[in-house]
C-alpha cells in the first residue's frame, strides 16, 4: 500500500477514532449487524450536527444540545420510545468514550455526559411463559416427534429447538449460530459451546440427560445414527420445508434468527426471548443465586441480571389469594 493511500485517513482524525471504534465494536461483539447499527446510528448524529455547522470534535455543550434533540427525533413525526432515546445516546456515548479512552479525541469529557437522559425501566417488556402451557407444548410435541414424515421431523426439531433454549438460556443469536462443531458429544451426554457469545464470551451448557436425549433424537433422525461422522458446518436446526421465514433458505441450510423466531411464535405463541425470561425464573425458582443465573445468562453485571429478575417477578403476589378471600363473594 503507498503511502498516499493513507493519507485522508491521516488527515481526518475523526475518520480513523470512528474506524478504529467500530473495529473494536466488531472485534468484542463478532457481529457484522451489530457494527452497521453502530455506524449507521453514529452517521446519523453527525449528520445532525453537519446541520448547524458542527462535528464530532466540536465544544461538548454545543454537540450535547444537538444530541439532546437528535435522539428524540423520528422522521415520521411519531414519539420515539425512551428506549430508543437511551439506546442513541448510548451508542454515541460508546463512541465518545472509546475516543477519549484511546486519546484518539481532545475534549475534557464526554459530551454525552452532559445530556439528559430518559428514565427507562430496565426489562419492562420481560415476562416469563406459564410452565404449564409450555409443558403441554411439549408434551404434544413429543408424541408428534414419535411419528413418522415431515411432521414428524418438524416436531423432534422444534422439541429439541425448545428444550435447549428454555434449559440453557441462550440468546436467540447463539442458538442460530450452532453447527456441528460446537456439540461435544460423549456418549449421550452432550454439551454446548456457543463460541461468539455478547460481549465476545464463550459460553458452554452442558444438556440435562433428558435434554441431551431429545436433541440427540433429532440429530439421529436428520443426520443418520453416527454423529461421529458431524460435520463441522453441520447445521443443529435447519430449514425442512419451504414457506414462512423458517422457510427462506435453501432445505438443510440453517435457520436464521428470524426463522427460529418464527418457530417460537407458531409453537409457543410468543417472541424468542421470552424462553431466555423463563429460564431465568425458573433458574430462581429452582433456587439459583443471583451470581449462578447471572453467570448462565451471560451478564457483565450482577446488578442487571437483578433488575432482570426483579421485573419478571413484579406481576406476582404471593398473598393474591388471600385477597381474594378477603374481597371474595362468598362462593367456594
Amino acid at each position: 500500500m503507498e503511502d498516499a493511500d493513507l493519507a485522508p485517513v491521516e488527515r481526518d482524525p475523526l475518520a480513523l477514532a470512528i474506524a478504529a471504534w467500530l473495529d473494536s465494536k466488531h472485534g468484542k461483539s463478532g457481529s457484522a449487524r451489530t457494527r452497521e447499527a453502530y455506524a449507521t446510528t453514529l452517521a446519523d448524529f453527525r449528520a445532525a450536527l453537519g446541520k448547524v455547522d458542527l462535528d464530532l470534535d466540536a465544544e461538548g455543550a454545543a454537540v450535547a444540545l444537538v444530541a439532546q434533540a437528535w435522539a428524540k427525533s423520528s422522521r415520521r413525526d411519531r414519539t420515539v420510545k425512551p428506549s430508543t432515546v437511551a439506546l442513541r445516546l448510548a451508542i454515541v456515548s460508546s463512541f465518545y468514550a472509546f475516543a477519549l479512552r484511546r486519546k484518539l479525541l481532545r475534549l475534557p469529557e464526554n459530551p454525552m455526559d452532559l445530556v439528559e437522559r430518559p428514565k427507562v425501566e430496565s426489562y419492562a417488556a420481560a415476562q416469563a411463559l406459564d410452565t404449564a402451557a409450555v409443558r403441554a407444548t411439549l408434551t404434544t410435541l413429543k408424541a408428534e416427534a414419535a411419528g413418522d414424515g415431515m411432521a414428524g421431523d418438524l416436531a423432534a426439531r422444534d422439541l429439541a429447538l425448545l428444550r435447549v433454549a428454555l434449559t440453557t438460556g441462550r440468546r436467540v443469536a447463539e442458538l442460530a449460530g450452532l453447527r456441528g462443531r460446537d456439540l461435544a458429544i460423549t456418549g449421550e451426554r452432550v454439551t454446548i459451546t456457543v463460541q461468539r457469545a455478547k460481549g465476545g464470551k464463550v459460553m458452554r451448557d452442558r444438556l440435562a440427560a433428558d435434554v441431551a436425549a431429545d436433541l440427540l433424537r433429532w440429530l439421529r433422525r436428520h443426520h443418520g445414527a453416527e454423529l461421529g461422522d458431524l460435520a463441522t458446518d453441520a447445521a443443529i436446526w435447519p430449514v425442512l420445508k419451504g414457506g414462512g421465514v423458517a422457510g427462506r433458505g435453501r432445505i438443510g441450510a440453517a435457520l436464521t434468527a428470524q426463522g427460529i423466531a418464527e418457530v417460537v411464535a407458531r409453537r409457543l405463541n410468543t417472541h424468542p426471548h421470552a424462553l431466555r425470561h423463563s429460564f431465568a425464573q425458573a433458574m430462581e425458582r429452582a433456587g439459583a443465586t443471583v451470581s449462578t443465573i447471572q453467570a448462565r445468562l451471560g451478564h457483565s453485571n450482577l446488578a442487571t441480571t437483578g433488575r432482570y429478575l426483579t421485573q419478571l417477578s413484579r406481576a406476582e403476589n404471593v398473598h393474591a389469594d388471600a385477597l381474594a378471600r378477603v374481597f371474595g363473594t362468598g362462593e367456594e
